[in-house]
């Protein structure tokens, strides 16, 4: 049998192999995986093995690792299995993330203590936003659904209240954002927001009347509500945020359709969907055009694209076997609609959320409807065993053994739901604590490389008096040279002489963009495209579908530029940093002829000086979130349209039929044009952005840096002409280096497999 050992760390995201004592040859396609996430090769790493052995499968693999990859090492074996591999696993254990989290949270707490390590965190914004992000305990769940799928419902069993209204009470037409509180466990409270950002409604104890007097005010933007969802546990690293997103088809507001999207198509944040389909009635438009970009958005990551969507399939309550209604039939239809969508392989999970619902809720608040239902549905679940949903769940053995640990009566485990519930635990494990961790690595490792760099510099001013002197010499000429300044007025005319054209990355991603567009209209057009005289009837129903087709086209490029805009923020912000690293070089490339180590540690600690540009860029950043909250001129830079919906009904309601091709020749040019405007608008917005930084580039060498830089330059003449000063901040410095090498080694440890 073949040994293959894996040790995969997911915090620095590196692997070794070994096959069979030895490490895979360089040009081994094992070897080009040593830097990529496990969930990017997992899928094909067995197929990788039998093609080097030579369809010799049988394999004793060794994984070391955290246990969430085993299980995907696990679920790939399984697949393999089933088709005569020889496959034997063996898991050794390591910390598991949570508890490495708590730990870097522990070694946090040590650096804001010490004084001098935690000025290095206040002062590089950068370093400090990447800290508060990674202990921010918030994760994001969005529940995303069309009309009659039970969502609230599943939100409302979730909550173990009836707290949100459901659709056929008052329909959805706000973004409501629920966050886990495990102290508030009598009430919850909640805020109306309206759509200027403001507080305009308080409740202490809110409630389902509450919520839908709320939910019907035309100027509701957002409900935020507080309190215990009492299906999740709250853990110290982690509180749940639960997301019910506006359904597509009853949006009071064409922007909340747009919002559902962005959650969809945030590939950089990776947040949970929850797709609540309802089992009974499947395929509707709005679905299509949703999974549509569910299916686009799983195409382009790996394992994780693909676990971030779990498909609950709800109502299964209203199927009975003894009426013929085979639930295995069921799911399988549920799972052909979703691949003839283009999602291959989805997570599925079946639910009777109303049945979670009423367990949950105490008996002595059930209606008299409700008590029926409870009772029908109860003994149902209980008396056939094919309606014990768990069992045709796609969960890991880490799943049901939380699940276990729970307790729950058997007709709860059958009713689905809280397997739905332990999978969102899953994935925090998985996905969201090793992505915090790494953060908060790096931005700990950033402040020691900038505390190691000012300690090493004070310290090598431990030198003879003639080098001392010959320092001095040179620290006036630095500043000889630097108050001839950034010559602001000399990069602005090479910026206009040459350009600061935008990132090759981003004018490709424009061009991809905008050759979305034209595949859409050619397919519509061949709808149009019918010589026949068509029943007025059948004109709306076209023409109504085309509609939403290309709104739906238009939102999804709005996010797409959106999206595209931040990407190009941050190439463009690294950009102008190599600019910054560039001119220090030059600054000190006259010293580099004289041997002077100290010298290098003056240009350290002049590049360690923070651009800062980050807080500056979120604010731009804030500009151009499209929220309709805020009185910008660029807010609606992507001017959605319409294109003359209300005329086609109209005009010709009088007549018999409708020469569609005709109605396509008056449309199509005014559809072509407002997708060049949105391409033209977009092109303009990114430009801004670029310039807007740039400018914000020589306003901080034109101001920021020449302080700072003297600054630090002057600290260094002051320890050099005074020998007590010196000799106080060299023994500073040695007890801060010492520090700072003790806090890294248990810093590493952390990561460490």
């Amino acid at each position: 049998m073949n040994e293959i050992e894996i040790i995969h760390n997911p915090f620095t995201v590196d692997t070794q192999f070994k096959i069979n004592g030895q490490a895979p040859a360089a040009g081994c396609k094992l070897s080009s995986y040593k830097e990529s996430r496990l969930q990017l090769w997992v899928e094909r790493l067995f197929g990788e093995l039998s093609d080097l052995f030579h369809g010799d499968n049988n394999f004793s693999i060794v994984f070391k690792g955290v246990e969430s990859d085993f299980l995907d090492i696990q679920e790939a074996a399984q697949v393999v299995t089933t088709n005569g591999m020889q496959v034997e696993l063996e898991w050794v254990e390591t910390v598991p993330t949570e508890e490495r989290l708590e730990q870097i949270r522990e070694l946090m707490a040590e650096a804001r203590k010490h004084p001098k390590f935690d000025q290095f965190i206040e002062d590089n914004d950068e370093v400090r936003q990447s800290i508060e992000e990674a202990f921010n305990r918030d994760f994001d769940v969005y529940v995303v659904a069309t009309m009659s799928s039970g969502k609230s419902t599943l939100i409302n069993a979730m909550l173990g209240r009836d707290l949100l209204p459901a659709a056929n009470e008052a329909t959805t037409a706000t973004i409501a954002r629920i966050t886990d509180n495990d102290q508030k466990t009598e009430h919850f409270t909640a805020k109306r927001y309206n759509r200027s950002g403001q507080v305009v409604g308080h409740e202490y104890d809110v409630n389902l009347e509450c919520l839908k007097e709320w939910n019907q005010l035309g100027d509701t933007q957002l409900i935020d509500i507080e309190g215990n969802i009492t299906a999740i546990e709250e853990r110290p690293s982690v509180r749940l945020v639960l997301t019910d997103t506006p359904g597509p088809n009853n949006s009071q507001d064409d922007e909340h359709q747009r919002t559902t999207m962005g959650f969809i198509q945030d590939s950089k944040r990776n947040p949970l969907i929850l797709y609540v389909l309802n089992a009974s009635q499947l395929s509707t438009n709005d679905d299509r055009n949703l999974l549509g970009l569910v299916a686009e958005t799983m195409r382009k990551g790996g394992k994780q694209s693909k676990d971030r969507f779990i498909f609950v399939i709800n109502k299964m309550d209203v199927f009975d076997p003894e009426n013929g209604e085979d639930i295995p039939s069921v799911l399988e239809r549920v799972n052909e609609y979703l691949t003839s969508n283009g999602i291959h392989n989805p997570l599925i999970y079946p639910v009777s959320a109303n049945l979670t619902r009423l367990i949950r809720k105490p008996g002595d608040q059930h209606t008299r409807k409700e008590r029926g239902d409870y009772k029908s549905m109860a003994d149902l679940f209980s008396e056939e065993p094919s309606m014990d949903l768990l069992q045709y769940m796609p969960i890991t053995s880490k799943v049901k053994r939380s699940l276990k640990e729970k307790k729950l009566s058997p007709l709860l485990s059958s009713s689905g739901l809280p397997a739905v519930e332990a999978m969102i635990d899953e994935y925090i494990d998985k996905y969201n604590f090793p992505h915090r961790l790494k953060r908060a690595y790096d931005a700990m490792n950033r402040a020691i490389e900038v505390g190691l760099n000012e300690a090493e510099l004070i310290e090598q001013l431990d030198q003879n008096e003639r080098q001392l002197e010959q320092l001095n010499e040179e620290i006036e000429a630095l500043q000889q040279r630097q108050e001839k300044g950034f010559d602001t007025a000399a990069y602005k005319d090479k910026l206009e002489r040459e350009g600061k054209t935008l990132p090759p990355e981003t004018e490709k991603q424009l061009v991809e963009l905008e050759a979305t567009t034209d595949p859409v209209i050619r397919k519509l057009e061949a709808r149009f495209d019918n010589k026949q005289e068509t029943p007025v009837n059948i004109a709306e129903i076209r023409v109504q579908e085309a509609e939403e087709i290309l709104q739906f086209h238009h939102k999804k490029l709005v996010n797409a530029y959106e999206n595209l805009f931040n990407l190009t923020q941050e190439i463009i912000r690294k950009d102008l940093t190599a600019d910054y690293q560039r001119y220090i070089t030059d600054l000190f490339h006259e010293s580099g002829l004289l041997e002077l180590p100290i010298l290098e540690g003056v240009r350290k600690a002049v590049s360690d000086i923070s651009l800062n540009l980050a807080v500056k860029r979120d604010d731009i950043q804030e500009k151009q979130v499209v929220t309709g909250t805020r009185e910008v001129k660029d807010s609606d830079w992507y001017n959605p349209f319409s294109w003359g919906r209300t005329k086609t009904v109209y005009e010709y309601g009088t007549e018999t039929y409708v020469d569609l091709g005709a109605l396509w020749e008056d449309r199509h040019m005014h559809i072509d044009m407002e997708f060049s405007k949105l391409v033209q608008n977009a092109r303009d917005e990114i430009e801004a952005g670029k310039n807007r930084l740039t400018e914000q580039f020589v306003a901080f060498m034109t101001e920021e840096f020449e302080l700072k830089f003297a600054e630090l330059l002057n600290s260094l003449k002051e320890k050099i002409t005074d020998r007590e000063a010196r000799g106080r901040a060299i023994a500073e410095a040695r007890e801060l280096h010492s520090w700072i090498k003790n806090f890294k080694a248990k810093l590493d440890s952390t990561l460490a497999v």
